[in-house]
């Protein structure tokens, strides 16, 4: 017989395992030192909830295999609030039926509580809600920024305020993928660390090339060699 705990117990475990990790995993990940010896397991966010609500996923007890021990903050109790709130505004999609996923988190959010077999669906929200709050967001600057280019391709910018619309890990380079508007113009560039969505102000950087938003269809100036600070 499957257990059952309140709903916003397990999200603000969820979101404490989305800041512990960093990111959704969905699957346990090796973690190796810079010389390529292996130091920990680092475990899918459902696990990690799993294990503080005491469910006993894991029977290997070496601290290097077992799951990380996660503790609620104030952050994450927010965070719970904000996603829950977003969610509950999105019942009508639900109620079309036209959206499996999140008609199983309509019934959750309407129950109140989270069977043990459903804990997965609750231990992605915070993933699934950071990314549609910046599809948002960039759908909104999109609409208003000036469709044209930022600069030529080749010349070099200097001390730019930027605002980041996004950051997200790219699924084919050890990097971040990063969406913003400098002058009321689109542009994006790799990063090697995770960028803040906010201001930013670019040092430095030269004009990659010139292309068209995927989604949006606006004019979107490529940088690189970006010197980026917040």
């Amino acid at each position: 017989m499957s257990k059952e705990f309140p709903l916003q117990q397990v999200l603000e475990l969820a979101c404490a395992a989305q800041r512990v990790n960093g990111e959704y995993l969905k699957e346990v990940e090796s973690v190796f030192d810079s010389e390529g010896k292996f130091m920990y397991m680092k475990h899918a966010n459902k696990v990690l909830v799993r294990k503080s609500l005491k469910l006993g996923d894991s029977t290997n007890t070496a601290p290097e295999f077992a799951p990380q021990e996660i503790f609620v903050e104030d952050a994450d109790r927010e965070l719970a609030n904000e996603i829950q709130k977003y969610f509950k505004r999105l019942m009508f999609a639900a109620v079309k039926g036209d959206n499996e996923f999140q008609m199983e988190v309509n019934t959750l959010l309407t129950l109140g509580v989270v069977p043990d077999n459903k804990i997965g669906f609750i231990a992605c929200l915070p993933s699934v809600y950071r990314r549609d709050s910046a599809n948002s967001q960039i759908e909104k600057r999109a609409r208003n920024a000036d469709k044209e280019y930022l600069s030529a391709v080749g010349s070099s910018l200097f001390d730019k305020d930027c605002e980041i619309l996004a950051s997200q890990r790219s699924k084919n380079f050890d990097a971040w993928n990063v969406d913003a508007i400098i002058d009321n113009k689109m542009v994006s560039w790799f990063s090697k660390v995770d960028m803040k969505v906010g201001p930013c102000v670019v040092i430095k950087s030269k004009v990659k090339d010139h292309s068209l938003h995927w989604k949006y269809g606006n004019p979107v100036t490529r940088l690189n060699f970006v010197k980026a600070v917040q």
